[in-house]
């Protein structure tokens, strides 16, 4: 669907009105394809096969001018009614698509970005769908340095939507009174704001609350805007919330029923979370994950990014050097799929033997054999005291 696209066709007197509203709206706006979105999926995220799809042009039109124009103008706008879609995940996947390009093209984040990515990525029907929008959120979070994905924890309450209502409402309120306020009161109405701010950010969110929440906070962020307004703490909101559910649906989308879905959890993971995210949560998921593609996707992270290493990240390591080398060894010799055991070789290579050009697994068994030897007799070795000193210094030093 290019940014041209045009549900129906206008009657010929609109062609001028057409290249002016394209350049008008342009192809950056996210709201034609968030509307497209909202309209191909109902309330549980199950695809429509009726929906009123527009491209950009017939989404400025219906919503933007519609109130300027009469007779054939309002005839253009009121034909844009729900029309049978025969394939609406294709539909969904293309939005999504054209979704992530204007995001990627942002200098910043738009929360209207995230808060769609999250909803497909953790409960889209379509597997592919689902794989898009984990891949879109893993190249935002990389933007936004989100660090570890992040479930709730057992001790934790969720706070869903009901829990959050009362909360919003007040916000909403506090907004309007600091939008209408006086100059001389203006001092107290964003004490009220803050005060329901810290309230926002006290609730334990799951996943859809988070999403309306944002949705919510990211509005009244654009009210104030119009009032040449804006307060630290719900600017500070937004981008936690925005935060948030990056690191919620990747929590989610690693443990996904489908191995491309895993699979792009795995580079999201990576790409947003750095050597720790690598180090803590995609070391458990090697261990644990018995499929090709999310297994492939993590050996390709490793073979670009090389091993998790405290001094180069400048983070804490759980992870040593020859748990991960011996993981990725288990895979090169065991795995029943050859072309994987292929890229793990190839992974051994980069990461720990460039000098061992090999596809042979008995050459590679000797490798690992004649260093795990070489490994012991160094342990073994009599220390004298000014080695052990240096030993001790540089421990002391290490990060």
């Amino acid at each position: 669907m290019s940014c041209a696209r045009i549900t129906r066709r206008a009657p010929a007197l609109f062609a001028p009105a057409c290249a002016a509203a394209i350049l008008i709206v342009g192809c950056a706006s996210p709201e034609p394809k968030v509307w497209n979105l909202d309209q191909l999926h109902d309330g549980e995220t199950r695809h429509r096969y009726q929906a009123a799809l527009q491209g950009d042009f017939g989404w400025f039109m219906r919503h933007g001018l519609l109130g300027l124009f009469q007779g054939a103008g309002a005839q253009f706008a009121a034909d844009q009614d729900a029309e049978p879609v025969e394939d609406p995940a294709g539909e969904c996947l293309t939005n999504l698509l054209e979704l992530e390009e204007r995001a990627l093209a942002l200098e910043g984040v738009d929360a209207r970005h995230i808060e769609w990515f999250a909803r497909i990525a953790v409960e889209d029907r379509s597997r592919l769908s689902r794989e898009r929008a984990v891949i879109a959120l893993g190249r935002l979070g990389q933007r936004l340095s989100v660090g570890l994905p992040a479930r709730l924890g057992a001790d934790q309450k969720p706070a869903g939507p009901n829990e959050l209502a009362p909360i919003l409402e007040e916000l909403v309120r506090s907004v309007r009174v600091l939008v209408e306020a006086l100059p001389e009161k203006k001092s107290s109405s964003e004490g009220a704001v803050a005060q329901q701010v810290t309230a926002v950010r006290a609730l334990d969110l799951d996943l859809a609350a988070g999403r309306r929440a944002l949705r919510a906070t990211s509005e009244l962020q654009r009210l104030l805007a119009t009032a040449e307004l804006a307060t630290r703490e719900l600017d500070e909101l937004v981008v936690h919330l925005e935060n948030l559910l990056v690191r919620r649906a990747l929590a989610a989308a690693i443990e996904d029923t489908d191995e491309i879905v895993r699979a792009a959890a795995v580079h999201g993971i990576a790409a947003s979370g750095g050597a720790r995210a690598i180090d803590v949560v995609l070391f458990d998921r090697f261990r644990r994950e018995k499929e090709s593609r999310p297994l492939r996707a993590l050996l390709e992270v490793l073979t670009a990014s090389g091993l998790p290493d405290p001094v180069v990240s400048g983070v804490e390591i759980t992870h040593s050097r020859e748990e991960w080398i011996t993981s990725i060894h288990v895979i090169a010799i065991q795995h029943p799929d050859g072309e994987l055991r292929v890229r793990a070789m190839r992974t051994l290579q980069a990461v720990a033997a460039p000098e061992l050009a090999s596809l042979r697994e008995e050459d590679w068994q000797a490798w690992l054999i004649a260093r795990r030897e070489a490994s012991q007799r160094k342990a073994s070795q009599p220390v004298d005291a000014s080695q052990r000193r240096d030993t001790e210094v540089r421990a002391e030093r290490a990060p």
